[in-house]
């Protein structure tokens, strides 16, 4: 295979997980709505924004994730096929450029993680615990989708590496 394979590869799977991420969103919205709607206890009903604001978030991700790659499935096999060396050390910067952004999700779902102990320890209180409930499912989300980008991205580096060697 060459490079470009590797990178239409690439592509597609940030394709998929775009798609993801935005079903995500919208089960999550619904999700809101639904506790709101049905739920009976003031924890329930709480849970309406908290949940409202991540499948936004996570749908706007996910958008801006399916509006931006399909340009890439076309601009980047024009740019491999003019220069294929400029195109791998591009790649290489690219790549190299997001890395750091796997390891920013890591520090967020702790910090999430940690301020939902410590909302759930010192407050009863209905919407800080649904904004709680909704931080840590938030940075558990995270960190299930950058778990496999992270893969992808590793896979996709090895590649471009090779490449550069030969």
């Amino acid at each position: 295979m060459n490079l470009i394979d590797y990178t239409t590869n690439w592509i597609k799977g940030e394709l998929f997980e775009a798609r993801l991420i935005v079903a995500f969103g919208i089960l999550t919205i619904t999700a809101g709505f639904l506790f709101w709607k049905i739920g009976t206890t003031p924890n329930a009903k709480a849970l309406l924004i908290p949940l409202l604001v991540v499948g936004t978030i996570y749908s706007a991700i996910g958008g801006g994730m399916l509006y931006s790659n399909p340009k890439r499935m076309i601009e980047l096999p024009q740019k491999y096929e003019r220069d294929k060396i400029e195109f791998t050390k591009s790649e290489k910067k690219r790549v190299d450029d997001f890395q750091y952004g796997y390891k920013v999700s890591k520090i967020v779902a702790t910090i999430f993680f940690t301020l939902t102990l410590i909302i759930f320890w010192t407050t009863k209180n209905p919407i800080w615990m649904g904004i709680g409930i909704a931080l840590t499912y938030f940075a558990l989300a995270g960190l299930v989708i950058d778990y496999f980008s992270q893969e992808r991205a590793a896979i996709y580096y090895s590649q471009i590496l090779k490449e550069i060697e030969k």
